[in-house]
């Protein structure tokens, strides 16, 4: 469900923190704590805790709640959640109770468990919601509060070209040196072969320590392609870490017709790191709220009713005015027969949001003489969800199987932006019990990016996946594609 749609809720305060390259945050932080939100006299905080173990797929946070004299007898219950780019709920703690610090006191943070998928935080860019409410039948007006949090971290990108790559032997480097724009040296990078004809580089800092490096290569091949060669994450308290490519030299003399014109290996680099800088934070009230000076407390009490529709109550009239049209089917012009439920339609919405309902209601086929489509071979819940989105762009609590389905017919009738929603539930939610399903679906329906996202996952979990009894009754019903997997994975290890 999208956080715009649960923000409307009569009796919550909904906070939402976005806070971006949220991968640089680790044991190098005491404690990132939110923009301030004040409810009535209570002041309201979120605080992220560092996580020690960076393999260790959890949030750890706490929420912080500060008290004027007339509000010791409150209690407040709140829910955290985790969300995607497009406002899908990936991940939500349980409803917890919060008393005054007279009557319940515990600093230690609460540890939310996520999936790797949502761990990896689309384009290193945490969003979360934390929404309040009162639980003493005191009156408590809604509102919504946005923040924006921005670690400070460098970025370079380069081209780096190894002149005379035959001639690169074990005992022998090439060096590269990172020059900051005012012509400072940021990083050195040296590439090497070891004896096991491994190609290895090697990345220094020449200023501090690395607590967090993202490094990314590639290969440009002869007709100018990036081939890529994998990406790496380095957490220390060192000024080095060191990167293997997946190419041995050896490979790349015996193919270097495709990727090394005049002896010349032509890598292109993608590197990042946290720089110790100070963080920077952008925060805003919607509504039309003047913005805040940086640091200062986004109070409720401070909000007066606009003069003109913002930006976002114009999309929920929209949404709900286009709820309504699909509820009450007004003027509607086509119906969808599935099994036992029939639906009403408008031939221009389903024309707008799918290429293959346009096909059939504009072309002279059976749909446009009849009016009417039939999709026998999905459920009445399967289309109702789908007619849902079409109309709304809302998903309704979704769940493993129903979002199996959802995508199913996505692929079908070309709705993309809900196959991708789709697409991003199920790899935010797999596991050794339906692993197998995950990639069976993405093999039928040539989906490369949910079938990456499964191996991956097999890669990561060998042991679980291999042991269960899914993998096993899988390898006997898809020996194919068992075969090519458990050759990726090998391929990807060595």
């Amino acid at each position: 469900m999208a956080c715009n749609e649960e923000a409307e809720s009569e009796t919550w305060i909904t906070f939402f923190w976005v806070v971006e390259n949220y991968r640089y945050f680790n044991d190098s932080f005491d404690c990132l704590f939110s923009p301030n939100f004040r409810v009535s006299s209570i002041l309201w905080t979120i605080a992220l805790h560092p996580r020690w173990d960076m393999d260790k797929n959890v949030i750890r946070f706490k929420v912080h709640r500060t008290f004027d004299s007339d509000s010791l007898d409150s209690v407040a219950k709140y829910d955290f959640a985790i969300l995607a780019e497009d406002g899908l709920v990936l991940q939500i703690s349980e409803i917890d109770t919060m008393y005054p610090e007279d009557k319940c006191h515990d600093d230690s943070p609460k540890e939310m468990p996520i999936t790797k998928r949502a761990a990896e935080l689309s384009r290193d860019t945490l969003r979360l919601r934390c929404r309040v409410r009162r639980t003493d039948g005191k009156e408590m007006k809604p509102a919504t509060f946005f923040a924006r949090t921005v670690l400070s971290m460098k970025k370079r990108n380069f081209l780096w070209d190894i002149k005379r790559f035959s001639l690169l032997i074990p005992g022998c480097k090439c060096t590269y040196t990172v020059m900051s724009p005012v012509e400072n040296k940021e990083l050195t990078l040296k590439i090497e072969v070891n004896k096991d004809d491994k190609i290895r580089i090697f990345i220094e800092s020449c200023e501090e320590k690395i607590f967090y490096l993202k490094f990314q290569s590639f290969i440009t091949d002869v007709n100018g392609s990036k081939v890529d060669c994998g990406k790496g994450e380095f957490t220390s308290d060192h000024k080095s870490a060191v990167c293997t490519l997946p190419f041995t030299k050896k490979c790349l003399m015996q193919n270097q017709h495709l990727y090394l014109k005049k002896d010349v290996l032509s890598l292109y680099c993608e590197c990042s790191w946290y720089d110790k800088s100070p963080l920077k934070k952008i925060e805003r009230i919607d509504f039309g709220i003047s913005s805040h000076c940086i640091g200062d407390d986004v109070c409720a009490t401070s909000y007066s009713p606009p003069t003109k529709l913002s930006q976002f109550d114009k999309m929920l009239d929209l949404k709900e005015d286009m709820q309504c049209l699909y509820d009450e089917g007004v003027f509607s012009d086509v119906k969808i027969h599935a099994n036992t439920q029939t639906f009403h339609a408008h031939k221009a919405i389903l024309s707008a949001r799918s290429p293959v309902f346009r096909a059939m209601l504009t072309n002279d086929m059976k749909e446009k003489v009849q009016a009417s489509v039939d999709v026998l071979d999905l459920e009445d819940d399967t289309v109702r969800r789908m007619l849902l989105y079409v109309y709304t762009n809302a998903l309704e609590d979704l769940q493993w199987e129903s979002a199996l389905k959802l995508f199913i017919a996505a692929d079908k009738y070309q709705i993309i932006s809900l196959k991708s929603k789709c697409r991003s539930f199920l790899e935010c939610n797999l596991c050794p019990k339906n692993l197998c399903e995950g990639l069976v679906l993405s093999d039928m329906h040539g989906d490369s990016v949910l079938k990456e996202s499964a191996q991956n996952y097999i890669l990561s979990h060998e042991k679980d996946v291999f042991g269960s009894d899914e993998w096993k009754l899988f390898t006997k019903n898809n020996c194919a594609l068992a075969a090519e997997t458990m050759l990726l994975i090998w391929q990807k290890k060595n």
